[in-house]
């Protein structure tokens, strides 16, 4: 599933946080989308050892939240934008796109 990405951008995706970290350890995506209940190490810690890691750290995270009560947790991870689930194809490729469009955060 590609959830509307256009043709030209690059989608990869991994089940459990641990995939993702060393697929981070290869290169450093434009974006990264993380679900806050990923696998066993969990989309948070995922999101918080970005933020950790100097090469990742400017990095934008997208997370997808439950519900509307883990939108703290999301943004002490480091989350720069925050979407309950189920998630609208077009409102993630639209926060994106915004993400990718502002300066870096500090």
């Amino acid at each position: 599933m590609r959830y509307g990405f256009p043709a030209n951008v690059e989608v990869d995706f991994a089940r459990e946080a641990r995939d993702a970290w060393q697929r981070l350890e290869e290169y450093v995506p434009a974006a990264v989308i993380v679900d806050l209940q990923t696998g066993s190490a969990g989309g948070f810690a995922l999101a918080t050892d970005m933020r950790g890691a100097n090469r990742l750290a400017r990095v934008p995270v997208v997370m997808l939240i439950d519900r509307y009560q883990d939108d703290w947790l999301a943004r002490q991870a480091g989350a720069r934008a925050v979407l309950v689930k189920p998630i609208d194809a077009g409102e993630l490729l639209t926060t994106i796109t915004r993400l990718l469009s502002e300066p870096p955060a500090a």
